[in-house]
């Protein structure tokens, strides 16, 4: 009974990695990826002018504590008036939801608006991407396709850095983050389908996705204590000049500091759901072999234990069978490329 409370305590519509999370207090703390250093290389990538001219992917999680002078969660964006430059993601305070931006050479902001809402106080999973070679700007919400733009020539800039919870307008967004990744590369882009299995779990930065340039899983410090030997969000995939800076943190008490990814360490039972769109997982217990029931499409899949970690995965039909026979018995979250999760039993 206590195994079944703790899983249905641990996986949620919008849980992420139950590791640390970053919380910013939304009055002047933020991080940065400084560029100014003359012995570091300079960027030429996304995290600078992009003369490299490449596509990109950024994403993280974010819980919105709605305080705050700002709204902006991620920007490397600058708007003097007559110069546009760079993108950013922020909340929209009148929808409860949150808008993509990115320049373009008609010196104009392309703007896509989101729909799911992020104010409630919840974890949810943010995630843009630029295709340089088509020139379309795509965002998703928890996993979610949000918009995709018409085809642009995208304005990039180095007049500001790259930050997180705040802008060049020196406002600051109050909210705690995780799991940030950002991609930059010739084939950076990544899928829905991509965007939606990666999302629940912690990279291996021993085999990195292609392109990945920065990963900050943001567990440093350790929450409610005095974390005064960190003033980074270290970026694990080994390259310390793309350390992230964090800027007027204290790093002691309960924001301005590390922080558990979800209250108390676990999403509470409430928030459990299955989304499984109308699919069925059969047999259910089962001993050797699952098979899907109401598949459309062919789709990736990943199978996680109650612990998160994955334990399979691959492509699913509406016809074929996933051997689980060499799985410990227990229960276990099988996840679709759409974002449909069904839970089984191992005998």
């Amino acid at each position: 009974m206590l195994l079944l409370i703790f899983i249905f305590c641990i996986y949620g519509v919008n849980a992420q990695n139950l590791n640390y999370a970053y919380c910013f207090d939304g009055e002047n703390d933020f991080a940065e990826l400084d560029d100014s250093n003359p012995s570091t290389p300079i960027e030429t990538g996304i995290f600078g002018d992009n003369i490299d001219n490449d596509s990109f992917t950024i994403e993280f999680w974010v819980k919105d504590n709605n305080n705050g002078s700002g709204n902006y969660m991620l920007s490397k964006h600058y708007d003097s008036g007559t110069v546009k430059e760079g993108f950013f993601i922020r909340k929209n305070p009148s929808t409860g939801s949150a808008d993509a931006g990115i320049a373009d050479n008609t010196n104009s902001w392309t703007m896509i608006s989101g729909n799911r809402l992020i104010n409630d106080n919840d974890w949810h999973h943010m995630a843009i991407t630029f295709d340089i070679a088509t020139g379309r700007f795509k965002f998703y919400i928890d996993g979610y396709w949000e918009g995709t733009s018409a085809p642009i020539t995208a304005v990039f800039g180095n007049t500001v850095k790259f930050k997180i919870a705040s802008s060049y307008l020196n406002t600051f967004f109050g909210g705690s983050f995780d799991e940030i990744k950002v991609y930059s590369g010739p084939n950076a882009v990544r899928t829905l389908a991509q965007i939606n299995i990666d999302k629940n779990i912690e990279l291996d930065t021993a085999s990195p996705p292609q392109d990945l340039i920065g990963y900050y899983r943001c567990n440093e410090g350790i929450p409610n204590n005095y974390n005064w030997e960190w003033i980074i969000l270290q970026n694990v995939l080994g390259n310390s000049d793309r350390d992230l800076d964090l800027i007027n943190t204290p790093r002691i008490g309960p924001c301005s500091n590390w922080v558990d990814s979800v209250p108390n360490s676990l999403l509470s039972v409430d928030t459990f759901e299955t989304p499984n769109n109308g699919l069925q997982i059969y047999p259910n217990p089962t001993k050797s072999i699952v098979q899907i029931k109401g598949l459309k499409l062919n789709q990736e899949f990943v199978i996680q234990n109650s612990l998160g970690a994955i334990v399979k995965k691959g492509m699913v039909s509406n016809t074929s069978e996933i051997s689980v026979a060499n799985l410990s018995k227990g229960m276990y979250f099988l996840t679709l490329s759409d974002n449909s999760r069904l839970k089984f039993i191992k005998q």
